[in-house]
C-alpha cells in the first residue's frame, strides 16, 4: 500500500493522464468529467489509497482566496523571477491540497507605476497583498491606503520599519552589506598599500532602490566602526543600467582607465554584468568581485570564477513563505511572526547548489 501522506493530486493526474482540475472534480464530485476518465481516476485513487484532506475539502467549499502580488517587472533569469517562482510553487501546493488560491499579478518599473498598481489592488476582490516596497514615499502612501481599507499585506525582500504589515520576510540589507565588508576586509587586509574599493549600485534607478542603498550603508558602517578608512579608499558608482552590456562596458572602461580596484562590491543582482566587463578588459591583477543572488547568469560567472562570491538571501523561499503566511493568517486566523528573517549564505564555485 502506498504512503498516502506523500500522494498529491498532481501525482494522480500524471498517472491518469489528465489535468489536476479533472482529478479535483472527480474527488469532490462536481463538474462534468467523461465517464472513462472518471473511472480511471477513481481506480488510481483506490490503487494509491489516496484520502483527501478533510480540512482541505472544507476549504474547497469556501470562497476563493485572492492574493494581490505587487513586484518589480523582470526578464527571465533576473532576480525577481526567484521570489515569483516561490509564490507559484506555494500556490500550486495549496491548490493541490484543496485550497482555492488565485493570484492577480501587478508589476512596475518605476515609483509612479508602483503607486498606481498598488492603488488598483484596493478592491473587495483582493483578500491580501504581497509586495516589495519600491520607494519610501510611495510605499507609505500605499500602506496608508491598505490600512484604511483593511487590506492585510506582507513585505518581502525589503522592509520599511514600523509599517503595520502582517510580516516582513527577507534579510536586513544593512547586515548583508556589513557581511560583504567584513569579507572584503579579511581578504585584502594583507595588502600593504592603500586598498581601493569600488561599490557599484547597478540598477535602472539606483537612487530609488532602497535595498541597494541600505546594503551600501551597512558596508560603510563596517569600515567606519573599525576605523579602517585610513587603510582603504572608496569609490561609489551609481550606474544607470539601460539593459545593454555595451553601456556597462563603456562605464567600466572609463573607470579602469583611472586605475584598477582591489575589490568590487555590486550591491544588487547584476554582478554578472560587471563580470562580463572584467572578462573583456582583463585588469591585472583581477579585482575581487562580490555580488548578490543565485540567478542563472550569476551562477555561470561564479563557475568560471569571474565572480568570486555570491551572497544569497533565499529569494525563492521568501515568495513561498509569503503565500503560506497569508493563508495561515486569513484562513486559520493565526498570528504571524512580524519578522521572518532568511538565512544569509555565501557561495563560491565549490559550494554552489546543484
Amino acid at each position: 500500500m502506498a504512503n498516502r501522506t506523500h500522494i498529491r493530486i498532481k501525482d494522480i493526474a500524471e498517472k491518469a493522464g489528465c489535468s489536476i482540475g479533472t482529478v479535483d472534480r472527480v474527488i469532490h464530485n462536481r463538474g462534468k468529467v467523461a465517464e472513462p476518465v472518471r473511472e480511471r481516476v477513481l481506480r488510481i485513487i483506490k490503487e494509491l489509497d489516496y484520502k483527501p484532506n478533510v480540512n482541505a475539502r472544507v476549504l474547497a467549499s469556501r470562497q476563493t482566496l485572492t492574493l494581490g502580488i505587487l513586484l518589480p517587472s523582470y526578464k527571465k533569469g533576473e532576480y525577481w523571477e526567484l521570489p515569483c517562482l516561490g509564490i507559484s510553487e506555494a500556490m500550486e501546493r495549496y491548490n493541490e491540497q484543496g485550497y482555492n488560491i488565485e493570484a492577480r499579478w501587478f508589476t512596475y518599473n518605476n515609483p509612479e507605476k508602483f503607486l498606481q498598481a498598488g492603488m488598483k489592488m484596493i478592491s473587495n476582490e483582493i483578500d491580501g497583498i504581497i509586495l516589495n516596497p519600491a520607494t519610501y514615499k510611495e510605499s507609505v502612501r500605499l500602506v496608508r491606503s491598505f490600512f484604511q481599507n483593511n487590506k492585510p499585506f506582507i513585505l518581502i525582500d525589503s522592509d520599511i520599519h514600523g509599517t503595520p504589515s502582517l510580516s516582513f520576510i527577507g534579510k536586513d540589507p544593512v547586515q548583508s552589506g556589513l557581511t560583504v565588508a567584513k569579507l572584503i576586509h579579511q581578504l585584502t587586509r594583507h595588502i600593504a598599500a592603500n586598498k581601493n574599493i569600488w561599490v557599484i549600485n547597478l540598477s535602472k534607478s539606483p537612487n530609488q532602490t532602497y535595498s541597494l542603498l541600505a546594503r551600501e550603508i551597512g558596508f560603510m558602517n563596517y569600515f567606519a566602526d573599525k576605523q579602517l578608512q585610513v587603510d582603504y579608499s572608496f569609490q561609489t558608482i551609481d550606474m544607470d543600467y539601460s539593459g545593454t552590456q555595451k553601456v556597462v562596458d563603456e562605464q567600466i572602461g572609463k573607470l579602469l582607465a583611472t586605475g584598477n580596484p582591489h575589490a568590487i562590491y555590486v550591491t544588487g543582482s547584476r554582478v554578472h554584468k560587471i563580470a562580463e566587463s572584467l572578462k573583456k578588459f582583463k585588469p591585472d591583477p583581477k579585482p575581487l568581485l562580490i555580488g548578490h543572488d543565485l540567478t542563472h547568469r550569476n551562477i555561470e560567472r561564479v563557475k568560471d570564477e569571474t565572480v568570486d562570491f555570491l551572497i544569497e538571501e533565499e529569494a525563492r523561499r521568501q515568495g513561498y513563505l509569503a503565500v503560506e503566511s497569508m493563508i495561515r493568517s486569513l484562513t486559520y486566523k493565526e498570528a504571524i511572526q512580524k519578522k521572518q528573517m532568511m538565512n544569509l549564505m555565501i557561495y563560491t564555485r565549490e559550494n554552489l547548489p546543484l
